[in-house]
């Protein structure tokens, strides 16, 4: 369910988990804890069609007031977040996406007992109803200790989540069980997130 402030905040449920799988030669599946400490996933909003990213977007707004109108929420136009501007006349720039947009590569044990890497993102919210995907990036941090490795962020690569659906309290149709969603990331991220509902 959308909110319509940083206050009202509904977090993505299931909340997104991704799942790093690194292969050998032999295709024998390994934990490498030293290359992996250094690797992150930053994750950004999309339109389903994946043509605009929506993290942070551009609302007409009624000038004698901050409330944002159904209407004007519908004609959302999105900003690409690290270009530092003013807002049009007549429009306001607002975060589209709220919560932590990076996670940190943990490497834990699952419900078999069997170790694996895995990110997570427990607190995403959206703020506009609609439809949309994740898009999650894969990065490698520069190790301070390594001269010989370049010393800024390097994007491995990077997938989208299968579209979901974003709801008003209107239109809300109820929780679903709020079960872990796990994403495969295979030399690098092949699959992700069946389907999320915020």
């Amino acid at each position: 369910m959308c909110g319509s402030s940083d206050k009202d905040w509904r977090p993505v449920s299931p909340p997104p988990v991704l799942k790093l799988e690194l292969f050998d030669m032999e295709g024998n599946s390994v934990i490498d804890g030293t290359f992996m400490q250094y690797l992150v996933v930053h994750t950004t909003l999309w339109k389903e069609n994946q043509e605009e990213e929506l993290t942070v977007v551009e609302l007409p707004h009624n000038t004698n007031s901050k409330r944002i109108s159904a209407a004007a929420k519908s004609r959302k136009r999105g900003v690409t977040q690290f270009v530092a501007r003013e807002a049009e006349p007549g429009l306001e720039i607002e975060n589209n996406l709220l919560g932590e947009y990076s996670a940190s590569s943990s490497i834990v044990e699952d419900e078999n007992g069997e170790r694996g890497c895995y990110f997570v993102f427990p607190n995403l919210s959206i703020r506009l109803e609609g439809r949309y995907r994740l898009r999650f990036a894969l990065i490698k941090l520069p190790n301070m200790h390594d001269e010989q490795q370049p010393m800024f962020p390097n994007c491995i690569t990077s997938i989208f989540s299968e579209p979901f659906d974003v709801y008003s309290i209107k239109t809300f149709p109820g929780m679903i069980v709020n079960a872990i969603v796990e994403g495969t990331c295979a030399a690098g991220l092949e699959n992700t997130n069946s389907q999320h509902t915020g």
